[in-house]
């Protein structure tokens, strides 16, 4: 089981009222989130190049 499935399991289970399409669509909104995150703070500490 990859730890996106986890992830997905861990919320419904949680949250019962939840469908497993809507865990899946929270989990991937939160990784896109992290994603760009991450990318920004690359971007701010990388000299720039002229």
């Amino acid at each position: 089981m990859t730890k996106f499935d986890e992830r997905v399991k861990e919320l419904v289970e949680k949250h019962p009222n939840l469908t497993k399409d809507e865990a899946v669509k929270i989990v991937t909104d939160k990784n896109k989130r992290k994603k760009k995150k991450r990318e920004e703070k690359l971007e701010k500490g990388s000299p720039k190049k002229p």
